[in-house]
């Protein structure tokens, strides 16, 4: 008798077994955790974003601010804390919980930048404002080898611009300039603006781009315009 229902519990129990087993296997692998950033990554061959700010907190994930007012979500790089400055390569995910800003960052890689020195003291200025009375005239780079006999470009008013008369990358050009709340120098495509900001209460500096990280740099007047920029001086009339 014992035997007979032994065997009867084996022919029972033996294809739940085998259920439980094909579920188990079944299961998709790599399925995204429920605190994924990104639980929707970019479909087919990634496309890559570099961008540097000031590391904040957010909502629901911490925030990249940049320079330029712009605010990328992310998760991760917590060997970084919020007030470091840094650069970003990843992923814009497709969705993401986080919801803020421009998007959620889906990180390849984080590292230390150095910030541009506006960032570092915004009242180095002294207060001094761009205005066309300021920037109209000739300008050369500051230093020793300053010489206002052959200045590294001019400034002056045309009808319905203030224009910029130098060599971009060695070929004579003329760029606009745009003061106000962003003072700019507007190259022609694909080149990027490139901020302008006053060195008072005499000097005017031609900076990089504080947003492109992959910026490859643009020499004006023959001077290359990389890290903190180049301060050039007004030349007396």
């Amino acid at each position: 008798m014992t035997d007979t229902k032994s065997l009867l519990s084996a022919i029972l129990f033996a294809p739940l077994l085998s259920l439980g087993a094909c579920q188990q296997s079944t299961e998709p692998p790599g399925d995204p955790s429920s605190d994924d950033p990104a639980a929707t990554r970019p479909s087919g061959s990634p496309s890559l974003l570099t961008v540097e700010g000031r590391i904040e907190s957010g909502v629901e994930c911490r925030v990249l601010h940049t320079p330029d007012g712009k605010r990328y979500a992310f998760n991760g790089g917590d060997e970084f804390a919020s007030g470091d400055y840094v650069r970003i390569t990843g992923e814009l995910a497709d969705a993401s919980f986080c919801q803020e800003g421009e998007g959620t960052l889906v990180i390849d890689s984080i590292e230390s930048a150095d910030a541009p020195a506006r960032d570092r003291d915004p009242a180095r200025t002294g207060g001094v404002a761009l205005t066309e009375d300021y920037v109209i005239g000739s300008w050369t780079a500051k230093g020793v080898g300053a010489n206002c006999a052959k200045p590294d470009f001019q400034i002056s008013r045309s009808p319905g611009a203030l224009v910029l008369e130098s060599s971009v990358n060695g070929v004579p050009t003329d760029s606009m300039v745009v003061l106000g709340d962003y003072p700019r120098l507007v190259l022609d495509d694909p080149l990027p603006d490139l901020p302008l900001e006053s060195r008072g209460p005499d000097g005017m500096a031609i900076l990089r781009p504080a947003t492109d990280a992959a910026y490859d740099p643009v020499s004006i007047g023959g001077h290359q315009i990389v890290g903190d920029g180049v301060v050039f001086v007004k030349c007396g009339n």
